[in-house]
């Protein structure tokens, strides 16, 4: 009886560490892609079809077949931001950075 409690203890703390680790990756993530103004791809795409992710409704200019991102103002999840050019690993994203006052 003692050992099945004790195995019992060990999976609910290794199952508790994992969601834990879950949800810490999940919120990085949005934290890193939120307001970004274009269609993302693999688990940062899965976020944003799932509306974890909100989107931002930056503008886009081509110039020299190179596409930027100017900083106009744009909106992110209803809330006034500014457009701006980040990178993520190896892709550069145009995300709208929202503008918060400070108290």
């Amino acid at each position: 009886m003692r050992v099945r409690r004790t195995v019992l203890v060990c999976l609910v703390c290794l199952f508790s560490l994992g969601a834990a680790g879950g949800v810490a990756a999940v919120l990085r993530t949005i934290g890193i892609y939120s307001g970004a103004c274009e269609k993302l791809s693999g688990f940062p795409g899965l976020l944003q079809a799932a509306a974890f992710v909100p989107a931002g409704t930056c503008s886009f200019v081509t110039q020299n077949k190179k596409t930027t991102c100017p900083p106009n103002a744009c909106t992110a999840d209803g809330k006034k931001g500014k457009c701006t050019q980040e990178t993520s690993g190896t892709t550069q994203v145009g995300v709208c950075i929202v503008q918060t006052t400070s108290r």
